[in-house]
């Protein structure tokens, strides 16, 4: 194994648990090497095992801070088996997270079960490269003869590691409501992290009008629908929201709901709405932290807030809002900031009410702020 030069400084920040590596831990930029399973030192002094990889966030992740611990099939197997020991409430679920990343011990990977089914989602291709390895510890950790499926980035299709898979898309039912979702995609086609949002929204939304904001993955109208929404449009730039969301509607028996689906510019359609007086009951806001639509571009960083205030113009006394993120740059502070300063704004009052974060099965690591999945305020205009 190689052996890589840190600073001094970034011994105690891996020692304290941060599970990241930068390019400004190491004394030597070019000791960097893609998919390179590393040594960590300083001064000759062993700091932590490591491996490298080009993505988003760092250039690798921590693996073990002892010194003589062997990075093998039993390592991985041991780290699969405290995962599913802190899932034990979640396994009766029809879909959850049994392992996340940094929180689990292992940066780069996470794995959903759907029906019964191991969706293994690799973040980077570096560590896919010991798939097999991870495999066979996870395979020691929970047995044979389980369905596996991987997710690499950059690839359309999931691929069928072991087992078979039935016809898909399949049946999955949460709380009462039934989504649909094809295990051969490898995008994701509902935002599991959503799963308290999804049982609140349809706890909430009788006798409503429901207004939803970049709609893909978080199944909010179908949840609103089944409870007793009175009328829902949906917006996003992408025509794939559509698709999924009239599989969901069609799962529920709601094929002929009051359902207004709209391929265009969130901003666009917001704008439309203030001209023509229309307003909301409830108001679902995720955006991405990037989308190109038709003629503009949507950048979470910049143009929240506008979007915020948009919503306001459309709101009413008694108005629920809830504004989510998943990027992992926008921390919960900072959404609240961004929240503060909309309704600055605003000639009304809002007040926030409640938050969400991700369920508990979405394990966080403490060290690691950027490691919650999900941020989301509730705001009521009064």
């Amino acid at each position: 194994m190689k052996r890589v030069q840190i600073i001094g400084k970034s011994v105690r920040k891996f020692e304290d648990g941060y599970p990241i590596v930068s390019l400004t831990d190491l004394e030597n930029r070019n000791d960097f090497e893609n998919g390179a399973w590393v040594q960590l030192e300083n001064h000759g002094h062993f700091a932590a095992t490591a491996y490298f990889a080009k993505q988003h966030r760092g250039i690798g992740y921590i693996l073990s801070l002892r010194e003589n611990e062997p990075i093998d099939e039993r390592f991985f197997a041991a780290k699969f088996r405290s995962a599913v020991g802190r899932r034990m409430a979640f396994a009766d679920q029809s879909a959850y997270r049994l392992f996340n990343g940094t929180a689990d011990g292992l940066g780069g990977l996470a794995v959903d079960v759907f029906n019964g089914i191991y969706v293994f989602r690799w973040e980077n291709t570096a560590l896919k490269q010991q798939a097999r390895l991870i495999y066979a510890g996870f395979e020691r950790a929970v047995g044979k003869g389980k369905t596996v499926v991987a997710v690499t980035p950059g690839q359309e299709n999931a691929q069928l590691i072991t087992g078979t898979l039935p016809d898909q898309p399949m049946p999955v039912l949460e709380n009462g409501v039934t989504y649909p979702v094809d295990l051969t995609v490898g995008r994701s086609q509902l935002a599991l992290e959503f799963r308290q949002i999804r049982d609140w929204v349809k706890q909430t939304s009788k006798q409503k009008k429901i207004l939803n904001l970049f709609s893909a993955e978080t199944g909010i109208v179908a949840a609103a629908m089944v409870g007793g929404a009175t009328e829902a449009v949906t917006v996003d730039p992408t025509n794939r929201a559509t698709t999924a969301l009239q599989a969901q509607l069609a799962a529920n028996n709601l094929e002929q709901a009051p359902v207004e689906m709209r391929t265009m510019d969130v901003a666009n359609y917001l704008d439309y709405a203030q001209k023509h007086g229309l307003t909301f009951d409830m108001i679902a806001i995720n955006p991405p932290a990037f989308i190109r639509g038709k003629k503009h571009a949507f950048t979470l960083e910049q143009d929240l807030p506008g979007l915020l205030e948009q919503a306001f113009a459309v709101a009413k006394t008694g108005t629920k809002i809830l504004v989510t993120t998943t990027a992992p740059s926008y921390s919960m502070k900072h959404l609240q900031q961004t929240v503060n300063a909309a309704v600055e704004n605003y000639t009304g009052r809002v007040t926030a009410f409640n938050n969400f974060l991700s369920p508990d099965d979405f394990l966080t690591n403490v060290s690691d702020r950027q490691s919650e999945s999900l941020k989301g305020l509730l705001l009521s205009v009064d």
